[in-house]
Order: structure tokens, then C-alpha cells, then sequence
């Protein structure tokens, strides 16, 4: 009777080790995984023979495995979350400071930047789990950054830059802060410059090198060319 019994909680002990294994079957490509899938199997080996004893054993050190293969997991999951906002704070701050320029906000930016650095340091001692929250707040702390509409920020034409990997478009251009701010009006570029594209129906089609005209679209003041970093 106590031998059924102990068959019965073995084989039920099996299943939740399978129902774990399972579960983090997306990344599983981790040597604590690997490992205890194969003491699991070893786990099954000895139950089919008859030594329950060998079984538990083998069970129990399965369990342990796959505890380090969920932390491995969790682990690099939160790094990818801090590296990824890290990235957005980052090309936050070099979208504001690369335009040389006053904001209405300079606290704001100075407050982003040092939450950034405290993200980034963190992020270097392996603390995703602290490390992401801080990024999240630098990107939240810059959103209220509005650049000043002063003529000299706002350029009238732009040159076509040759990047290979990142290559301008029409979209692109339009999204930049000292252009409109928003990709969606990159037909407003288009219809300013259509006479000038290689081939006037495709907005896609545009050369490095080529100089595109920048049209006002709320009577705001434009002037130069802005080339790499700077107008001129």
C-alpha cells in the first residue's frame, strides 16, 4: 500500500516537472534546461526499473535545474527590457542635444541625462531589474521637452544624406524635430520637391546628395540647408 502510495506522488512529481520543462520551452536554449531535461528523463529511466528511490533523486535535482533555467530566463528577459529603453533614452538625448541649440526644458534634459547615466550604470553591474525602471523614467522626464521654433533651428532645405543602413527617406526626414516632427507629413516634402526626383512618381526614389526643399506649414520662418549636424 505505502509502495502505490509512493508511486502515485512520484508519477505526480514527474508530470509537474514536465509541465515546468514545458513552459519555458521559448528559451530553452540554456545548459540548466538542457540539463534538467536529461535528469528528468534519467528520473523516468529508474521509475521504469523500479528504483523510486533513484527516481526522486534524479527528480529532485531535475527541479533544481530547471529553477536555474527560469532565472537564466527572467534574467535575460529584464535585460533585454533595459537595453531596449536604455536605446530610447539614449536616441533621445541625441536627437535633442545633436540640434546645438536652446530648449524650453533644459532641466528636463539635464534630468534625463543623469537618470540615463544611473540606468546605464546599473545596466553595466548586470541590475536589469533596477536599471529599467530609471531608463523608463529618463524617456518620460524628456517627453515634456518642446524644442523653441526659432528660425535659425529651422531649416529650409535638407541634403540627402548617404548612411549606409540608415538611409533617408521621405518619412524619415519628416519625422526629425527641426524638420515637422511627424513622419506622417512627409507628403508635404514630396509635393515640394516632386519636380526634382529621379522619377517624379516615386517618393521612395531619392539620392544622396540631392537637396530637398523644406516648405513652411504654419507660416514658420525657414532658412539654410541643413546639412549633417547643422544648418548652413
Amino acid at each position: 500500500m505505502k509502495n502505490q502510495l509512493f508511486k502515485k506522488i512520484l508519477v505526480s512529481f514527474l508530470l509537474f516537472i514536465s509541465v515546468g520543462i514545458v513552459s519555458g520551452q521559448s528559451l530553452k536554449d540554456n545548459p540548466d534546461y538542457r540539463k534538467s531535461v536529461e535528469l528528468k528523463r534519467l528520473s523516468e529511466v529508474a521509475y521504469e526499473d523500479g528504483d523510486y528511490s533513484e527516481s526522486t533523486r534524479l527528480a529532485n535535482e531535475s527541479v533544481i535545474y530547471a529553477q536555474k533555467s527560469d532565472q537564466w530566463i527572467a534574467m535575460m528577459l529584464s535585460k533585454y527590457r533595459a537595453n531596449s529603453a536604455l536605446k530610447k533614452a539614449k536616441t533621445r538625448i541625441v536627437s535633442i542635444t545633436r540640434l546645438k541649440t536652446n530648449i524650453n526644458f533644459p532641466e528636463a534634459l539635464e534630468e534625463g541625462k543623469e537618470l540615463y547615466d544611473q540606468a546605464n550604470s546599473l545596466y553595466t553591474d548586470e541590475n536589469y531589474t533596477d536599471s529599467y525602471p530609471l531608463a523608463l523614467q529618463a524617456i518620460e522626464v524628456m517627453k515634456k521637452i518642446e524644442y523653441v521654433t526659432k528660425k535659425s533651428i529651422l531649416p529650409a532645405a535638407y541634403l540627402v544624406m548617404d548612411v549606409p543602413g540608415d538611409e533617408d527617406s521621405l518619412s524619415k526626414i519628416s519625422g526629425y524635430e527641426f524638420v515637422f516632427g511627424d513622419i506622417s507629413q512627409w507628403k508635404e516634402i514630396y509635393k515640394a520637391n516632386k519636380d526634382i526626383l529621379p522619377q517624379s512618381e516615386n517618393p521612395d526614389l531619392i539620392v544622396p546628395g540631392m537637396v530637398l526643399k523644406i516648405p513652411s506649414l504654419n507660416g514658420e520662418e525657414r532658412y539654410g540647408t541643413w546639412i549633417k549636424d547643422s544648418i548652413q
